[in-house]
């Protein structure tokens, strides 16, 4: 089964807010609370892990199953698309 259209526009939507929170978490001391020596790839591991948790939680609420395989590649592509975005946005704070 291929996502539909609206849940692509949700995972769309929602992973334009996260490149939003991205600038604001950029702004706190992560490297700090959390003692990591690179905040730029600790921020870039966080937000994508949690938006790939918030696409399956999403996707179970949409579908009212688990992801097929193939659901599940077509999301990770559609993050892999997005990481650029989100490591780019990192490097330019």
């Amino acid at each position: 089964m291929a996502l539909d259209i609206e849940f692509r526009q949700l995972l769309q939507r929602e992973l334009g807010k996260t490149l939003d929170r991205i600038t604001e978490d950029k702004k706190t001391n992560f490297s700090k609370i959390w003692q990591c020596k690179n905040e730029e790839d600790f921020l870039y591991g966080w937000h994508l892990g949690k938006v790939d948790d918030f696409c399956l939680n999403q996707y179970f609420i949409h579908y009212h199953k688990t992801p097929t395989e193939e659901d599940r590649d077509e999301i990770q592509g559609i993050l892999l698309v997005h990481s650029k975005d989100f490591r780019d946005r990192l490097s330019n704070q």
